[in-house]
């Protein structure tokens, strides 16, 4: 028995083992006592296809089918896919998918059977999908050409059936044009998204065709960057959400750590493993990744400075180099309404508020239209904050 997350699903179904609810022991009892319930035979069949026991599953499986041919005794709710069926259909479905296992022809008779009979069966994608590997790798080219189109019309929008069909075009070397116009399409379906994997094989199919060029547009050194940076980002994402439930604390800080070594020099994803380190009590490890060598590392750029001092004033913290760095900003980028609004931000946080105040005004100043409404609220609450602080 494999384990998967989460835990305490786990952790019931090995309670259900320990209780001898529906174990092959209890089951095969229950089948001496009442060898006609569909639903006992069936789990039954599922316990010996879980032992890879073809023979003994199928035998259990034409019972199920035999007992209750209409298929109205019960159904099969199939865990990873979330698909139910009848406990019939299901059977029918295991005993023709069987024939496709360990021969270099299988037999797909039963499978394309199978399909005729449930039309509307909502395992047609795994049947096709178990047809499919027979015809990647054994069948005939034309053979294969003729069963991808099929299976291309039955499932448009899946990306990973022109997969399949790319796959064997590559391995075959041909034909190149269908290659191509299929990869236009998978290309276009997964640009939201792009998987290397796919981008792999859309890239072999630009290179038979000769074109370098968009092989290495889809799959060169400047996709691989983005994928590196996506997941840098994603990690850090992950990272502040599970730091935000204050909770699952040390996979949060793992991920941002992991993110911090694929984008050591990415300004933000710096910022946000500091931030990591500084929600889990380790201020020191902030500092030395996120602290004053940063500024002076940075002590020419207004932005990274005013990020950096923003990113300590909002912690509370290192408020002595984050005022340093707020008015170097604003030195060399005196135009900067947000430069100024983070000068007045750190002041307050250091408590000097005559600054602060005059720092907001300089932002109101220099602010647009849509700020300045925002930021003049701002200055009457740091008045008033000046005012209870005498």
């Amino acid at each position: 028995m494999g384990y998967s997350p989460p835990a305490e699903k786990f952790q019931d179904k090995l309670q259900t083992i320990l209780n001898g609810t529906e174990t092959y022991k209890s089951l095969s009892t229950a089948y001496a006592e009442n060898p006609k319930d569909v639903a006992t035979v069936f789990k039954l069949a599922r316990k010996w296809g879980d032992r890879y026991n073809d023979a003994k599953a199928a035998e259990k499986y034409k019972e199920v089918v035999a007992l209750d041919p209409q298929g109205t005794e019960g159904t099969y709710t199939q865990e990873y896919s979330k698909i139910t069926v009848p406990y019939t259909e299901f059977a029918e479905f295991s005993i023709a998918t069987m024939s496709l296992l360990g021969s270099a022809k299988p037999d797909l008779a039963p499978v394309k059977s199978f399909l005729a009979k449930y039309p509307q069966t909502k395992l047609a994608k795994q049947a096709y999908d178990r047809m499919a590997y027979y015809y990647s790798y054994v069948a005939p080219k034309e053979e294969a050409a003729k069963f991808f189109a099929e299976y291309a019309g039955k499932f448009p929008s899946d990306p990973m059936v022109l997969f399949s069909w790319l796959s064997r075009i590559v391995r075959d070397k041909e034909p190149v044009d269908k290659g191509i116009e299929l990869a236009a399409k998978l290309e276009e379906m997964t640009d939201f998204n792009p998987d290397p994997g796919i981008n792999q094989i859309l890239a072999q199919v630009y290179t038979l065709k000769g074109d370098k060029a968009k092989a290495e547009e889809l799959y060169g050194k400047t996709f691989m960057e983005n994928q590196v940076s996506s997941m840098a980002y994603s990690l850090v994402a992950y990272a502040n959400y599970w730091l935000g439930q204050d909770t699952n604390k040390d996979s949060a800080l793992a991920m941002a750590e992991t993110a911090l070594k694929l984008e050591p020099d990415n300004s933000y994803i710096l910022q946000q493993a500091a931030s990591a380190y500084a929600k889990t009590g380790k201020e020191d490890k902030a500092l030395a990744l996120y602290g004053p060598a940063f500024a002076k590392k940075n002590a020419t750029d207004p932005t990274s400075l005013y990020s950096y001092a923003g990113f300590w004033a909002r912690q509370g913290k290192n408020l002595d180099d984050a005022l340093v760095a707020a008015k170097k900003a604003v030195e060399l980028m005196p135009g900067g309404y947000y430069l100024w609004n983070t000068l007045s931000l750190v002041y307050e946080k250091t408590k000097n508020y005559p600054e602060a105040i005059k720092a907001k005004e300089k932002a109101i100043e220099l602010a647009p239209d849509a700020a300045k409404e925002t930021f003049k609220k701002d200055l009457e609450k740091l008045k008033t904050g000046a005012q209870e602080k005498k």
